[in-house]
């Protein structure tokens, strides 16, 4: 149910998303197709990942507690993430030898739709990420295309455009293979992803 409910309140975001951005509402539109075929069926064991720390969990709450919520889907979205958050299971990105040392144990991503997810998804991976305060994300790319509906302050890295800041509310697209980053402000850096295609590549790429 909850999961049905997340799906319907992201696809209506990044279609308004793709109806009004110029510059990549075309992708966009890739992201909405790919979401609404998308068949999900209740996740079965083994999951993929594990509990969220319990260094983690003040970060989860105040990234929720100060997310977006003055659109009614955002607010029908983060109440559903908030109901499946807890069954969830959590991954992470190993650190490279260049990555804060502390990069592994300040970061998390919720496993919601996709392969060992808590909604079994063949199709596409959807995830939540959230960082602690003032990280940044190595440098990294991979073959699918992802998009990212951003729940935070936040800078976004993508190799065609540099930083900028696309704001609580907004969207972020990486075309296949771009090499693409986020670094969180003096607040934690909360934002749902999806990974269009290829999602059994992600542990391995993420």
């Amino acid at each position: 149910m909850h999961g049905v409910i997340l799906r319907e309140a992201l696809l209506r975001i990044l279609t308004r998303h793709s109806d009004l951005c110029r510059v990549d509402g075309g992708d966009t539109e890739v992201c909405v197709r790919s979401l609404g075929d998308a068949r999900l069926n209740i996740g079965l064991p083994p999951f993929k990942g594990s509990s969220l720390p319990s260094s983690l969990k003040p970060t989860v709450s105040k990234a929720l507690f100060s997310a977006p919520r003055i659109q009614r889907d955002f607010k029908i979205l983060l109440s559903a993430l908030e109901a499946l958050l807890p069954n969830s299971r959590w991954i992470k990105r190993s650190a490279a030898e260049r990555d804060d040392a502390a990069f592994e144990e300040k970061h998390r991503h919720a496993l919601i739709f996709g392969k060992g997810a808590l909604f079994e998804c063949s199709t596409m991976t959807v995830g939540l990420a959230v960082m602690e305060s003032n990280l940044c994300y190595p440098f990294h790319k991979h073959p699918p295309a992802e998009f990212y509906v951003v729940l935070s302050e936040g800078d976004w890295y993508r190799e065609d455009v540099g930083w900028w800041n696309p704001g609580a509310g907004g969207v972020v697209f990486n075309p296949t293979a771009a090499v693409h980053s986020m670094r969180s402000t003096d607040k934690p850096l909360l934002a749902l992803w999806g990974l269009i295609e290829e999602s059994s590549q992600f542990t391995l790429e993420l």
